[in-house]
């Protein structure tokens, strides 16, 4: 959101310093203010506006900015997404493998959300993980590819698939179709023991 904004803000003749200033979004006033400087913007969706995703402020901010709102990569119970759904507060739900309870949890999330016509948009890093859910269901969208998320999964895994051209092809291999690597996540467990230490 941060980069949306400081690209909004140059076009808009903003200096390059004020770009640059960290922005508090605590309140739905300013949740609602930002959502409206970043309009000419064209982004995708605002994802997470609301602080805890409360879903009244969300439908009401969804409603007052019409801009596509997306959360719930922090949600762990699906009665968050049955709320989110039911009081229509988002144009995208983003369940999490890791986060939201494994892939079962999220298929069922998914399967909510396809009823009410909402389709899923990945959040949360962890790629490797999450691309077997976009890609298992009906309403799966994008895998979202978390820098520093992607380079620890480098280093603990093998066999991760590489993007190329802009898509992501899952790996034939059983399983996620891709391997941890032992030795990698011994050493880096040792290496936290010391730092601790």
């Amino acid at each position: 959101m941060r980069r949306a904004f400081a690209r909004c803000a140059t076009r808009s003749g903003r200096t390059s310093s004020c770009s640059s200033t960290p922005i508090a979004v605590s309140t739905i006033y300013h949740a609602v203010r930002l959502a409206e400087m970043v309009k000419p913007c064209g982004i995708s969706f605002f994802e997470e506006p609301i602080t805890q995703n409360d879903v009244l402020q969300m439908r009401e901010m969804r409603r007052a900015t019409g801009m596509a709102l997306a959360c719930g990569q922090n949600e762990g119970l699906i009665f968050r997404f049955r709320d989110l759904l039911l009081h229509e507060a988002v144009d995208y739900v983003q369940p999490n493998v890791v986060s939201s309870g494994g892939f079962t949890q999220c298929a069922k999330i998914a399967g909510l959300a396809a009823g009410f016509n909402v389709p899923l948009a990945n959040g949360g890093a962890w790629p490797y993980h999450n691309m077997h859910l976009q890609a298992g269901v009906a309403n799966g969208g994008l895998v979202e590819m978390h820098y520093l998320a992607v380079e620890f999964c480098r280093r603990i895994y093998r066999g991760l698939p590489e993007p190329a051209d802009g898509w992501l092809t899952l790996p034939d291999a059983p399983g996620l179709g891709f391997e941890p690597d032992r030795d990698a996540i011994r050493d880096l467990a040792k290496s936290s023991q010391a730092s601790a230490g």
